[in-house]
């Protein structure tokens, strides 16, 4: 069947709750077997997955009529899908009748998924699982979204983390946060102008050197050519002082968006990890902080 209210009711031993209607033909099966899976769809199998949420199981076999493959769990009493990623083989711990919905909770007794959807440091990649979501008062189902920040870290850099909240330390962290809006908006060049001192600045990218307001704006005009829906999103922000009105700040970064190279039939998606430096020094004519050099580190 195709469940809408799941969740995670535990993290050790590891559990979650699934609430179904006595009605469904999976409420009998779960306390005869006292077990259950939870297949987890990609994008890729949203008519199966509706399909299945649509039909019952008292009329027919709704593997044999959507293809799809029922594979017997060796650890629990229940079959799960093989073609979906990501698999949980549940035992039932408890379950209570809450009203029009009972809700059954288990233990996880082991979690499947498949090697692509796996990082490198071996955590699921959300993106490679590519799972779908369901709006319940539409009715309509979404895929995942863009990745928005690392958890209990996104805070970190803005004016909620107290290491920030010193004037020249908020100054600083505006400036900074403004400029990737600005950068993220494609707002016109002569928004950039006032975050740098050009005749002491320098972005250092690579092999790249910018040294000089002119070739920041043929920089800032293929970006605007090549780049779609970018975000610039910190992980971390860090501010030294070591010197009477210089900072230097450090940041934890991801950048994502589209790419699109002439010539090309379609525009394809970017997710880079990286590191950026910025030395800002108190400008004497205006008095506030101004950029003198920009670092960035891949």
């Amino acid at each position: 069947m195709t469940a809408s209210w799941t969740g995670v009711v535990n993290s050790n031993p590891p559990m979650i709750s699934v609430s179904l209607r006595k009605a469904t033909y999976s409420y009998n099966s779960i306390l005869e077997s006292e077990a259950f899976t939870v297949s987890i769809p990609s994008r890729k199998h949203l008519v199966e997955m509706d399909y299945v949420g649509t039909k019952s199981g008292k009329k027919e076999n709704k593997f044999e009529t959507t293809g799809l493959t029922p594979v017997a769990s060796e650890l629990v009493n229940a079959p799960y899908v093989a073609e979906f990623p990501v698999v949980l083989e549940c035992k039932l711990v408890k379950h209570d009748d809450l009203g029009l919905h009972t809700m059954f909770i288990a233990q996880v007794v082991d979690i499947k998924i498949d090697e692509n959807c796996i990082l490198p440091n071996g955590k699921p990649d959300i993106q490679a699982i590519d799972p779908v979501g369901y709006a319940h008062g539409e009715r309509e189902y979404y895929a995942t979204g863009e990745f928005l920040g690392k958890a209990n870290k996104a805070w970190s850099a803005s004016n909620l983390n107290t290491s920030l909240i010193g004037d020249d330390h908020r100054e600083v962290t505006e400036l900074i946060l403004s400029y990737y809006r600005k950068l993220d908006d494609g707002e016109p060049l002569d928004a950039f102008e006032e975050y740098f001192l050009w005749d002491d600045f320098e972005i250092v990218n690579a092999d790249r050197v910018i040294d000089s307001f002119e070739q920041y704006a043929a920089w800032y005009d293929e970006v605007q050519a090549t780049l779609f829906d970018r975000r610039h999103i910190i992980t971390k922000m860090r501010i030294e002082n070591p010197v009477d009105h210089l900072s230097i700040v450090s940041l934890d970064m991801v950048f994502q968006g589209r790419t699109w190279e002439h010539g090309s039939p379609k525009s394809k998606d970017v997710r880079v990890n990286g590191t950026v430096e910025w030395h800002l020094k108190r400008d004497p004519a205006s008095k506030r902080m101004k950029a003198i050099r920009y670092l960035v580190e891949i």
